[in-house]
């Protein structure tokens, strides 16, 4: 909880941390409560340590296949955040991004305020020669609203259960598919915005876990694997953490 920070132009910086995931969900719940008007902002890097299953605010442990789960046990997390289950690892870097309340980039208009956050995260990935945008939020209404459209209401909804199976506004992908996952908790004092990066993607094992039957095991498998890309497939190459890290920094650094 107490991992040294430097401070680089407007930024307070705790650099990367590896650590399982649940000293990274109280680290980030820590940074929040204390975060105070007229603090610096923060930005805080980490990466579980071993693979794990964060489940979104509302999703009980009862929505995963219970037999798989006995065949592949791994650690459950619950976060505060909305949202849908992510697989953490090595495969995924995460960043929280801590505001003051009186931070100009904190607006009233909560899904505003995620655009900057998703403007910086495109410039950033283009420096590492990667093209992507934004999502804008009429685009992710219009995929919201299959799930309420009998034709397609199914296998959306089977889609929803993961987080990177959907799309929401201010996201940032690829084409289609999604790159980086977004997610927000907001309280008096302050924000705490999240970005989840993929830095490679393998949907087996959320396929397995979250379909109940071959079925539904066989179309998540396939359909994740049309909904979100890992840098390392967009660029040709392995992308390492530390350049990624980099590359946003530099974005944000006249913040």
């Amino acid at each position: 909880m107490h991992e040294a920070s430097t401070t680089k132009s407007n930024w307070h910086i705790y650099p990367l941390t590896s650590a399982d995931q649940q000293q990274h969900i109280e680290r980030s719940e820590h940074l929040l409560s204390n975060i105070q008007p007229g603090d610096a902002p923060i930005l805080s890097w980490s990466i579980a340590n071993s693979d794990g299953l964060v489940l979104g605010f509302s999703q009980k442990l009862d929505a995963l296949n219970a037999p798989e789960l006995a065949r592949h046990p791994l650690p459950i997390y619950q976060r505060r955040a909305g949202g849908t289950a992510v697989l953490v690892g090595p495969h995924l870097l995460s960043l929280d991004v801590l505001l003051p309340a009186d931070h100009p980039l904190v607006l009233p208009d909560i899904v505003e305020s995620y655009r900057w956050f998703g403007e910086a995260w495109v410039a950033a990935l283009l420096q590492l020669g990667i093209q992507t945008r934004i999502v804008l939020p009429a685009e992710a209404r219009a995929q919201q609203a299959l799930r309420k459209q009998p034709e397609t209401r199914t296998y959306e909804m089977l889609m929803n259960r993961a987080c990177y199976g959907t799309l929401s506004p201010y996201e940032i992908v690829a084409g289609q598919r999604k790159v980086v996952g977004l997610d927000m908790i907001r309280r008096r004092a302050g924000s705490l915005l999240q970005a989840g990066i993929l830095l490679h993607w393998d949907t087996t094992i959320l396929a397995q876990l979250l379909g109940h039957t071959e079925e539904e095991q066989a179309l998540l498998q396939q359909g994740l694997k049309e909904r979100a890309v890992g840098l390392d497939t967009l660029a040709g190459r392995t992308i390492g953490i530390e350049e990624t890290i980099i590359a946003f920094e530099s974005v944000v650094a006249t913040m």
